[in-house]
């Protein structure tokens, strides 16, 4: 499982993952990029159709690129993040569709399912459209722009409009659903891009190597460390007003980490008031990575799109596919 230096800031600090877990509700989001970089902000008083021509002007610069083989989106400023080191600024391109999951794939290397219910779509928001509207909103948020290096580092393949089962990575492959809009997409993209990275690190839990027990461990390390990506920036991303609807994680999910982080944090300030605010932060987000949200994988709070079990019992049934008796 990978680690990284992004902290809880306070002020960027609303979660969200794509979990079937959408018992809390979810919030509200509009995209607030224009094409070429310029980015505008929408406020709630501009209402949708300001929201959707700025999208569909993005998208017709989009075209445009496409057209002329400058199919390049340009990002200000570095990560903040170590996995990818960036420059003064991230070169993500956008990527090619990827081919649907074949039998192989599914059966040799397990996905990561999506949960909760899916939104919609702005009407006509598909193909270059969809994709660059996503991307720009990626590119408000530092959470997002990692996971735009992590796609470009890896020449990651998304299908943008997966007509399947949930959102999911596997092997390699992030399979977004085409039921979700704007805001949940990249906050979802977020939580994949996760998942992208571990696998193409050879991270990845091994169900042939690894006990059952292990294997689900290291299988929901990875998952919480997902959500806490999305958890960093998805208050930038629900700040902008683009449909939340299937991210997954509500802002009842949002103040249940909010606590338990903030509760080490004046733990490790009375204990020691002179620690430094960076290690303090840290240390409270891999203590609420590690306590808090993994527990939402066991406890029911998250349940996998696939067959509503909890992510305990979803990589317990993986592991059994593949060391199951003979005959059995």
């Amino acid at each position: 499982m990978s680690q990284h230096t992004r902290h809880v800031p306070e002020a960027e600090t609303t979660l969200t993952p794509r979990h079937a877990a959408a018992r809390n509700g979810a919030g509200d989001t509009r995209v607030a990029s224009g094409a070429g970089g310029n980015r505008q902000t929408l406020t709630e008083h501009d209402g949708p159709h300001a929201m959707l021509a700025l999208q569909r002007t993005a998208g017709n610069h989009a075209v445009t690129r496409l057209m002329g083989r400058g199919v390049v989106q340009r990002h200000p400023g570095p990560t903040a993040n170590a996995e990818v080191q960036a420059g003064d600024e991230t070169t993500a391109p956008l990527v090619e569709e990827a081919a649907k999951p074949t039998a192989t794939e599914a059966t040799s290397q397990p996905g990561t399912g999506t949960t909760g219910v899916t939104g919609s779509s702005p009407p006509g928001l598909t193909g270059a459209l969809r994709r660059t509207s996503i991307d720009n909103t990626l590119a408000a948020s530092a959470t997002g722009m990692w996971a735009q290096a992590i796609i470009s580092k890896w020449k990651i393949s998304i299908d943008y409009e997966y007509g399947g089962q949930g959102s999911f990575h596997r092997g390699g492959k992030i399979f977004l659903n085409k039921t979700l809009g704007v805001g949940a997409a990249a906050i979802t993209l977020m939580h994949e891009a996760q998942h992208a990275d571990t696998f193409k690190a050879g991270k990845q839990a091994d169900r042939t190597k690894l006990g059952r027990a292990d294997y689900v461990k290291q299988s929901i390390a990875d998952e919480a460390e997902a959500v806490v990506r999305q958890l960093e920036g998805f208050a930038v991303t629900a700040s902008l007003g683009g449909d939340m609807a299937g991210a997954g994680v509500s802002d009842t999910l949002k103040q249940r980490y909010l606590k338990a982080f903030y509760a080490k944090r004046d733990d490790l300030k009375t204990a020691d008031p002179d620690m430094d605010t960076a290690k303090v932060n840290a240390i409270c987000r891999t203590t609420t990575r590690d306590g808090e949200v993994t527990n939402w994988f066991y406890d029911g709070t998250f349940v996998t799109s696939t067959d509503l079990n909890s992510y305990a019992v979803f990589y317990g049934k993986q592991w059994d596919e593949v060391n199951k008796a003979p005959g059995k």
